[in-house]
């Protein structure tokens, strides 16, 4: 043997690599059988992620949208490895699915249910869904929990908790200030007696509404059968709220049914405070009404993942969304620092999806033939603007991160429809009719909505005795606010519907693919975003 293969191959060379291999062997078998794959998945998440963060240091763009929309600036191809990672829909055989109903429920299969599909009818990251019956032939939607998730989640959260720690380090950027809110939502959608739970509640504040409790049903659940990892449901059919063949073949109309998916998550962000924050197509299903099968009905699936408002962040929100249409800068700017906020332009960007003027010049200047130097120039510019942005994070409400997941899934089915609805302006009611108060047009009530609970000065309110003078002006003042805001929205009118005649004639004329006004608000907000902050975006990346 050549002397140098003698080096290699001592016995104490041999030794090590025996004990080296053995060990890697024994955890991944371990890891494998034992753990979920626990440790794989981490080290996965872990390797892509420094991957990402070594090619593509300009991660930190993900601050800035993430605050208020589900979307990232990340090429598609990262996007794609990172939705592989927490978005496996793989199954469980139906001998592991029998082992879990007799596990939560005490009984057997067969003693609960009369039928049962082996097969499931649908399966995500955490559950999959059996067709069954009960034994009074009622039939059910059987939700039942994979059996590593509640190893797996633990895992998952704490590569995540690590990799936002390691970008905040690595960019010098505010992160992590959200964590401990989102893993603790996150972990609460493992959990299905909390889901039982949000599910109630929902259909309570719908109740609220005449028109939602007819327009909108929740599928009633059978809380004797249902425990943490296994749910029960009433069984419901529908197609997909995007499927808009499948609509119209119902004889139901894909502009009515987007009315009702925008009014009822306008309600819960607005009115309720109790949002559900993972509304995608495949947990809003369209029916024909049971009462009448010429009008449509939305069934909400999936309550695992919700959130609740403060009543003061409520407020603030809904006045925040007025305060656009009243050109009120003033008012922005002061609910922007409230909220920890520098820059509400930005933050008026973010909140409706589309460009905001508020008489600012851009601060970045981009160019197509940007050098090396200049991109360098950027990047550290738009991280300054970044900071600028988000000045305190602790002010930051958390709420935030939650309602832009949902107005970025309603945005984006809306967009899949054609955009037959004028979301934004539709909105804009809900927010002026979650301020509630008949008199919310006047500055003395929006000042009350912006107190913050740590305030020590006088509280003003509309109960006051007010002279003939004063209370002349303030009449006077809410008239001008709400036709000034009528006006805003009539614009806005306008501007959506030259957008979809346009795209009409580019579909039906010119034969070409055309999503109609969502898709214009993408492209004024993409320009936007490149000369203001140099982020240049690839793609449909504000889809969810």
């Amino acid at each position: 043997m050549p002397p140098l293969l003698q080096r290699l191959f001592t016995y104490k060379t041999v030794r090590v690599a025996t004990v080296v291999s053995a060990t890697a062997t024994g955890l991944y078998l371990i890891d494998t059988h034992r753990n979920a794959r626990a440790f794989q998945r981490t080290a996965r998440t872990a390797w892509n992620g420094i991957l990402i963060g070594w090619d593509y240091n300009g991660l930190y763009i993900k601050l800035g949208q993430g605050i208020a929309t589900n979307s990232t600036v990340l090429p598609p191809c990262y996007l794609t490895t990172l939705r592989v990672l927490y978005d496996d829909a793989s199954f469980v055989d139906y001998s592991t699915v029998e082992k879990i109903i007799k596990k939560e429920l005490g009984k057997e299969a067969r003693e609960v249910f009369g039928t049962f599909s082996k097969l499931p009818v649908a399966a995500a990251s955490i559950a999959q869904v059996h067709k069954a019956t009960l034994l009074d032939g009622t039939p059910v939607a059987v939700k039942v929990q994979k059996p590593e998730i509640q190893v797996q989640v633990e895992w998952d959260l704490i590569a995540y908790r690590l990799l936002i720690k390691a970008y905040e380090y690595i960019f010098d950027l505010p992160m992590s200030f959200a964590v401990d809110y989102t893993t603790r939502h996150l972990r609460e959608e493992t959990d299905f007696e909390n889901e039982v739970r949000n599910s109630e509640l929902c259909n309570e504040f719908l109740q609220t509404d005449p028109k939602l409790r007819t327009q909108v049903y929740v599928p009633k659940v059978f809380k004797e059968h249902s425990t943490k990892q296994v749910m029960v449901a009433e069984w419901v059919d529908g197609c997909r709220s995007t499927d808009k063949q499948a609509i119209q073949s119902m004889g139901l109309s894909p502009k009515k049914v987007m009315e009702t998916v925008v009014d009822v998550f306008a309600h819960q962000i607005f009115v309720s405070g109790f949002v559900h924050s993972d509304p995608h197509p495949g947990n809003i299903l369209v029916r024909r009404h049971p009462d009448n099968a010429k009008r449509h009905q939305l069934l909400l699936l999936d309550h695992g993942l919700y959130m609740r408002e403060s009543e003061e962040f409520r407020k603030q929100y809904c006045l925040f969304w007025k305060s656009l249409f009243l050109l009120d800068k003033s008012t922005i700017q002061k609910i922007s620092r409230l909220w920890g906020v520098g820059d509400s332009q930005m933050l008026a960007n973010a909140t409706l999806l589309k460009p905001y003027n508020m008489d600012r010049s851009p601060n970045i200047i981009t160019s197509s033939n940007t050098s090396v130097l200049d991109a360098y120039e950027i990047q550290m510019k738009l991280k300054t603007s970044l900071k600028d942005f988000l000045i305190n994070s602790e002010l930051l409400p958390k709420e935030l991160i939650f309602i832009g997941r949902n107005m970025t899934i309603v945005r984006a089915t809306n967009k899949t429809l054609g955009s037959p609805v004028n979301r934004i302006n539709r909105m804009a009611r809900w927010a002026v009719l979650g301020l509630g108060h008949p008199a919310s047009w006047t500055s003395a009530v929006s000042t009350n909505y912006m107190a913050s609970k740590d305030s020590n000065g006088p509280s003003l309110t509309v109960r006051q005795p007010l002279g003939f003078w004063k209370a002349l002006s303030i009449s006077l003042q809410a008239k001008l606010n709400y036709w000034i805001f009528e006006t805003a929205l009539a614009l806005m009118s306008v501007a959506y519907h030259l957008a979809q005649f346009k795209s009409y004639v580019e579909r039906v004329v010119l034969g070409r693919k055309s999503d109609g006004f969502e898709a214009v608000l993408d492209d004024a907000l993409k320009k936007r975003l490149e000369q203001e902050y140099g982020i240049k975006v690839e793609g449909d990346l504000f889809d969810a």
